[in-house]
């Protein structure tokens, strides 16, 4: 799966991890395999709250692309939060190593 993060000021915490064709949300397992190769479901239709409104969930061949909110906070170091070009992880399996978003340490 290739998700892109779509930043969002917020005290959230998100967990994820890929199995084949789920995608496990905090603890909400979504199963995209109602989408055939080469469409796209828009992300509301998924009824999850971390699926960006407005973006969609697509196919392509063997693997999904789609966006979800990622909560960052105000001092989260800025590369994470307001990245110049979007963060995308390409995850095959396993849990999300999502960007650590805690404030870098003034030591």
């Amino acid at each position: 799966m290739k998700i892109t993060l779509y930043q969002v000021l917020s005290d959230e915490k998100i967990e994820a991890s890929v199995s084949g064709d789920v995608i496990t949300i905090n603890g909400e397992a979504v199963d995209l395999s109602v989408i055939p190769d080469g469409y796209r479901l828009p992300a509301a239709a998924v009824n999850n709250p971390l699926f960006v409104p407005g973006t969609y969930v697509e196919r392509v061949g063997a693997h999904f692309e789609l966006t979800l909110r990622f909560p960052v906070e105000w001092d989260t170091h800025e590369s994470v939060r307001a990245p110049v070009t979007p963060i995308v992880l390409d995850v095959k399996r396993g849990k999300v190593k999502f960007p650590n978003t805690e404030p870098l340490k003034n030591d």
